[in-house]
């Protein structure tokens, strides 16, 4: 009797392991606009998502098994999908330059809010790529074209005029036409959308849009659903656009709408603040107009604060030569200098980038007394900041620069709590005046990480990066990201194409166990050529 009391209770452990009782995070849909594409042209993957799990959705990613076909856009999700809500996202898609019968899989993770990654969605696809347009058979009579500018300058309105014309016999209803814009566009304006087209009829729709006051690059998408002949259908259109953003060619109102409180890291007088003063009898004061006058030429061609913010980096990189001794805090006199030290560099470079109207600031470590250790500077392009590191020749996004080699030291010294990254933030010049900045490089490494690492492995290698974090606390996932950040990409992969997931999850938790406790090195790298040597 004892033992028949123990049945239900195994029973119920067989159910929870075999996950009976775990819910189903979503339903997804995935299918294609087009199974015939002319050779290197684009068409449409749709995903429609419907949360039936417990918990939001934050992200959804698509991931194709076939390296010939390139993903150019990926949406992302407005808002964190709720449990009972539906949504569709479009991934643009390029076509291989080779014509032929493909077999492509299509899979689909959804990450929850808890973040969890869930897979086994999936679907496979059998995609014809046509050497000519006309090899393409024809589905339906409505013919749609796009006409737009390839280039706009922000916060101008620019038209997008859509032309729907009914090449058939019978009368087309229109069901639904919508546009998916840019981030931070807004149309302003809409056409009136017909209920029918007649047989022969063309209509000319146009939508007036505002562009953001930032750089932005990528493809309209134009869907317009519609019944033809008893058949609902819908037709996919693209449109590629350049938003041109050059804050020096605008006022100082139009700067304060498009930066918000980021235009607080235009107008400051000074670059460092007092305790730099002090130690090197030196004041950082910006002569604005000077500064504009010797680098407005440099950046005649470029249409970003990114390109901008390149052209003065390799001007300085290129003009100088680079010592270790620091004697001044000037950008006007660092200008006509012909040896320069790191920190130098980073004051001259953050001087000028505010002269531009672009939002600039030195970022150092603090320990309570000394900030000027590990002198960097950053600037803000677009929602995010960059960062310029001369020391090791660094030029990129904060995201990029947390997963370089030689970040994991920052991150254990901010997170002992001995330091803190620091904001230069000098309205006098007197003292310590900085802001915080930690929690910005904080609050979101462990995505960040993961984007950048998933970015450098193969397509059909990145579902096994989930697998090997899976078991993981929060720690010891950034020490592992950390990790697979700082090796070299061919390295990177060849590990995860020879390793079994769960194996490589115990190498590199040995090591984490061994090390997380000792300083970490200044290169990250060291750490990645031991486990190198176990898959060799």
């Amino acid at each position: 009797m004892r033992d028949s009391k123990l049945i239900p209770i195994v029973l119920v452990l067989l159910v929870f392991s075999s996950g009976c009782l775990v819910k189903e995070p979503a339903k997804v849909e995935i299918n294609t606009d087009k199974t015939a594409v002319k050779e290197g042209d684009i068409f449409h993957m749709v995903v429609k998502v419907n949360n039936t799990g417990k918990v939001a959705i934050t992200g959804v990613n698509l991931y194709l098994n076939n390296p010939d076909f390139k993903i150019l856009q990926s949406p992302s999700l407005d808002a964190p999908l709720k449990v009972g809500e539906a949504t569709e996202l479009i991934w643009i898609i390029q076509a291989p330059s080779k014509p032929g019968r493909y077999m492509v899989k299509a899979s689909v993770e959804v990450v929850d809010e808890l973040r969890r990654t869930w897979g086994g969605f999936y679907k496979e696809l059998i995609i014809n790529v046509v050497e000519k347009e006309s090899e393409i058979p024809l589905f339906g009579v409505l013919s749609t074209s796009v006409a737009s500018p390839e280039e706009v300058e922000g916060g101008n309105e620019f038209r997008v005029e859509v032309t729907l014309k009914n090449m058939g016999n019978a009368p087309i209803t229109l069901r639904d036409i919508s546009l998916n814009l840019l981030d931070g566009m807004e149309v302003v304006k809409e056409p009136d959308v017909p209920a029918n087209i007649l047989p022969g009829e063309k209509h000319a729709l146009i939508y007036v849009i505002k562009a953001p006051y930032k750089p932005e690059e990528g493809y309209l998408t134009i869907s317009v659903v519609y019944r033809e002949d008893r058949e609902e259908k819908r037709e996919l259109k693209n449109r590629f656009i350049k938003i041109l953003w050059r804050p020096w060619n605008y006022d100082d109102e139009t700067l304060r709408l498009a930066y918000g409180e980021e235009y607080y890291w235009i107008t400051l007088p000074y670059l460092v603040d007092g305790f730099w003063k002090e130690r090197f009898n030196s004041t950082s004061r910006i002569d604005r107009e000077m500064l504009k006058n010797e680098s407005i030429l440099l950046v005649k061609n470029a249409t970003s604060e990114i390109e901008a913010a390149k052209a003065v980096y390799n001007m300085i990189k290129s003009r100088y030569y680079f010592g270790d001794i620091t004697t001044t805090t000037n950008p006007s006199s660092i200008l006509h200098k012909n040896k320069i030290s790191y920190e130098e560099g980073t004051l001259l470079l953050t001087g000028i980038l505010r002269s531009l109207n672009i939002p600039a600031r030195v970022v150092t470590l603090y320990n309570g007394d000394d900030c000027t250790e590990n002198t960097i500077s950053e600037f803000y392009s677009a929602g995010k900041w960059y960062v310029v590191d001369f020391k090791r020749g660094f030029f990129g996004s904060r995201e990029e620069y947390i997963a370089t080699p030689y970040f994991p030291k920052i991150y254990q010294m901010i997170t002992d709590g001995l330091y803190n990254l620091v904001a230069q933030a000098p309205e006098e010049e007197e003292g310590h005046e900085h802001v915080d900045v930690s929690p910005e490089y904080l609050a979101n490494i462990e995505d960040s990480l993961k984007e950048v690492v998933l970015g450098r492995l193969n397509p059909t290698l990145r579902p096994k990066l989930s697998v090997v974090l899976v078991n993981m606390n929060q720690n010891e996932r950034i020490f592992t990201l950390f990790l697979f950040a700082s090796a070299p990409e061919r390295e990177l992969n060849l590990v995860f194409q020879k390793a079994d997931p769960k194996n490589l999850a115990k190498n590199v938790d040995a090591l984490y166990k061994f090390y997380k406790d000792k300083p970490w090195p200044e290169n990250f790298r060291e750490y990645w050529d031991i486990l190198m040597e176990v898959y060799k």
